[in-house]
């Protein structure tokens, strides 16, 4: 574990910091060890199955997480969750979508509309971790080791049958988000992490996980979210055993995030979105492998190397000179806000489409300067 101190693992995004740090994949060798990993597998990459479920059904799973936590799966399982959801991501294929400091910029410029439907809330893979730009000003807290830079989320996207125990089985949670045990249910999983960036080591990171529960697609994103912010500052949420409540500061924090999240994902949906794929490590690999057997410290470089998808474009747009007059002063750099709004179309308007009216930089001759210090910009 010596490489935990390598400052050049503090900028990774956690599932390539998560490996890189121990030179392994801990969380296989963790389920190798306790004769788990061949049970747990096949659910690493079930659709109808939520991480919450994997741990407390799974033969052996909850015995390991009371085993090395002495607490029930839940809220203040995070470290235990966080290593769950990294198992599921490589059994994905490890999709990373890295956002480019340009496109987080233009979002942080842009309104979501009210109506925008929570079906278009969907990640382009069934789990994916989204790598933000930074730097940021969004924040990630850990209760010891205080507020984190926010590097990216894990989104996953789960589809539950009725009657489904876990979820629909704690009357608590049902009477407060208002759901209907007869109903299928779709579950997005949000891991939120912050960087370890200025704390002690590699792994000296932090992590939020939240639940969606949506079985109305048509509601509006901006609902969904205001109710399940409601219900993590109620006492409902906390109201089984293990479970430890976030403080409403806590819970406060990880809004930006979503909302940060959702435009992403919006974003994606667009058929004008960009997209570039980067196999940093395959092509690395692929380069190493011709002289003969991975040394060491080839292993080494390989494991700070991960393929990504480039979200976005690579610069910002072009600026708007404005229409003012020569003889007078011009304004001062700023943004004119964009929004992502639902454009109607067709016979009576009946279909819609989603529509971006991006952000226009007025009078700004270095793009970046007139963003400086504005939440969730990188450079």
């Amino acid at each position: 574990m010596e490489r935990l101190n390598d400052p050049s693992l503090m900028p990774l995004p956690h599932p390539v910091r998560f490996d890189a740090a121990s030179g392994t994949q801990p969380d296989t060798g963790l389920y190798e060890h306790y004769g788990i990993m061949g049970t747990l597998r096949p659910y690493l990459t079930d659709a109808t199955a939520s991480t919450e479920w994997i741990i407390n059904h799974c033969p052996g799973m909850l015995d390991l997480a009371m085993a090395h936590f002495g607490v029930m799966a839940g809220q203040d399982m995070g470290s235990f969750i966080l290593t769950l959801t990294r198992s599921r991501l490589r059994a994905h294929g490890d999709p990373i979508l890295q956002v480019t400091p340009a496109l987080q910029s233009m979002l942080a410029e842009t309104d979501l509309a009210e109506d925008l439907p929570v079906s278009l809330l969907r990640g382009s893979a069934p789990l994916a971790f989204v790598e933000f730009a930074r730097p940021n000003l969004l924040r990630v807290p850990n209760r010891f080791t205080g507020l984190h830079e926010c590097e990216g989320v894990y989104i996953g996207d789960y589809r539950l049958p009725p009657f489904y125990h876990e979820i629909l089985g704690q009357s608590d949670r049902v009477r407060a988000l208002g759901l209907d045990t007869t109903k299928p249910i779709r579950a997005i999983e949000i891991m939120i992490i912050g960087s370890p960036m200025g704390k002690a080591h590699a792994l000296d990171d932090a992590s939020q996980d939240l639940l969606l529960l949506i079985q109305d697609e048509d509601e509006s994103l901006s609902a969904v979210l205001d109710r399940h912010i409601r219900y993590y500052n109620a006492p409902e949420a906390y109201s089984h055993p293990g479970l430890t409540p976030f403080s409403p500061d806590e819970v406060a924090m990880t809004r930006p995030v979503i909302f940060e999240l959702a435009k992403i994902l919006l974003y994606l949906t667009l058929p004008e979105a960009e997209r570039l794929e980067i196999p940093e490590r395959s092509d690395l690999e692929r380069r190493l492998k011709k002289f003969g057997k991975l040394t060491a410290k080839r292993r080494e470089r390989l494991a700070s190397a991960y393929d990504r998808i480039l979200i976005g474009p690579r610069t910002l747009p072009e600026t708007d000179a404005g229409n003012a007059d020569e003889s007078h002063r011009s304004p001062r750099p700023h943004w004119r806000r964009g929004h992502l709004r639902r454009i109607r179309y067709g016979e009576g308007l009946a279909e819609s489409r989603l529509g971006w009216i991006r952000p226009v930089l007025v009078n700004a001759t270095e793009a970046f300067r007139a963003v400086n210090g504005k939440p969730s910009v990188g450079q």
